[in-house]
């Protein structure tokens, strides 16, 4: 069945529900994944997803889901199952009705015809990153390269019918050597030629050949330096908290900080929803009205939370433009770029740690932003200002308010992260930040 087919049974079924609102927001994704472990790819697997997300409004009552079976029969019995939800749930005293087109999108981008089904590409890149680590001290390299193409066909009640289109490129690699140690490198852009395999091979490379022979690391506070790819799952989560059903929830550490000071007076950070070379494009969100550029925080003022129509009803302001239909969220974090290098960033540490890489970030109080992580793959002592000594076997546990209020900088250049571990993208620098608690990982 075409997607016309689909969008027509699904547009004439909703219509009979007599919905005082609704909207279906289909999307198609063509995702083209390469696996490579030993030096070598072991798969490459094309794929082609289709799926629909249905809001439902009636009565002030709300429903959502997403359906994937998409024969006529199983979308009509989804929909009368999501509308006979929609009548059994509670009573919203927030409902507002979905925002009327039409609407001016600004459009910045094109999809090139050939980065699209470009395996040539891909290979060229995975092999340039593994021959890049292992130039540069790896014995053995591992990672995936995954190219995905999205189309989207947003159609509401309200009289808004739009479509959208993105690519979005993300090559992570991992290197080891003979003694164990590892090294982290990643490229990440919505331009196949903007991917930087070499760069990061050389790092995959370069930082497991550094960390061989880790010793245990005291616990107590250091001023660490973290890399982009850790400073952006930091960030990643101010993004989060600055959504208004955050706030709402009680899931947020800017709970009643507009006009505050919440961060060191050089941070910087805006949502972006169609950032040109970004990650993650839409010129329109989930409720059909358009993305924009909306300041977070201000030279270290909290000036803005993130709004859908609903929330910014409540709060008697403008959509942002970041809807979920249900809730607001971010779409790619822009953090703010400082005046000191990587390498001033190093030598202003006198006793401190430099982290490449982190997994398991899990929270302990999403309302206070307590968190912990455990640092991977190469981990270091700074002494002096110097690189002393690789580390292992550390866990960071700290508040996500207490380390924006205490970032000593931010480096000149920054960085488009994108991986399992930062799941919104973020255009980040290399932060310092100063007494943060490690103790030892168990």
């Amino acid at each position: 069945m075409n997607l016309n087919n689909i969008l027509s049974i699904v547009e004439n079924k909703i219509s009979s529900l007599n919905c005082d609102d609704y909207s279906f927001l289909l999307s198609k994704e063509y995702e083209d994944l390469i696996r490579f472990s030993n030096n070598s790819i072991n798969v490459f697997d094309s794929t082609e997803n289709i799926a629909i997300e249905i809001y439902l409004g009636k009565d002030k009552k709300r429903a959502s889901g997403v359906i994937y079976n998409l024969d006529e029969t199983s979308i009509i019995n989804y929909l009368d199952s999501l509308f006979q939800y929609c009548n059994d749930s509670p009573i919203n005293n927030d409902y507002t009705h979905l925002p009327s087109g039409p609407f001016t999108y600004e459009i910045n981008k094109h999809i090139e015809i050939d980065q699209i089904n470009n395996s040539e590409s891909i290979i060229d890149h995975v092999e340039n990153s593994i021959n890049s680590a292992l130039q540069h001290g790896a014995s053995r390299v591992c990672g995936s390269f995954t190219s995905r193409m999205s189309e989207i066909i947003l159609i509401t009640s309200a009289g808004i019918e739009s479509k959208d289109e993105s690519i979005t490129n993300l090559l992570n690699i991992r290197a080891f050597t003979e003694s164990k140690s590892s090294g982290h490198g990643l490229s990440c852009s919505s331009s196949i030629d903007d991917i930087d395999s070499e760069k990061a091979g050389i790092d995959a490379g370069d930082y497991a050949k550094s960390s061989i022979n880790p010793r245990q690391c005291n616990p107590g506070k250091y001023d660490i330096l973290f890399t982009p790819t850790v400073a952006a799952d930091i960030f990643q989560f101010v993004g989060h908290a600055a959504s208004a059903d955050s706030v709402d929830s009680g899931d947020s550490f800017f709970a009643n900080k507009i006009n505050l000071k919440v961060s060191s007076d050089d941070l910087s950070l805006s949502d972006v929803g169609n950032p040109k070379n970004g990650i993650y494009q839409r010129i329109f969100d989930d409720e059909g009205t358009p993305t924009q550029s909306t300041k977070i925080i201000d030279n270290g003022i909290l000036t803005n939370y993130l709004h859908n129509i609903t929330t910014s009803n409540k709060y008697g302001v403008k959509s942002t433009g970041n809807a979920g239909i249900m809730a607001p969220f971010c779409w790619n974090i822009d953090v703010s770029s400082g005046n000191t290098t990587f390498e001033e960033q190093l030598s202003s540490i006198n006793n401190g740690l430099l982290i490449t890489n982190n997994w398991y970030t899990r929270f302990q109080n999403p309302a206070a932003g307590s968190y912990s992580t455990v640092p991977r793959d190469a981990c270091f002592i700074i002494e002096n200002g110097k690189i002393s000594s690789p580390i292992h076997g550390i866990r960071i546990s700290d508040d996500i308010p207490r380390q924006l209020l205490n970032i000593d900088s931010l480096s000149q250049t920054r960085k488009w992260i994108n991986w399992w571990e930062v799941e919104t993208p973020v255009l980040s620098p290399s932060i310092v930040i100063k007494d943060v608690p490690v103790t030892r990982s168990t």
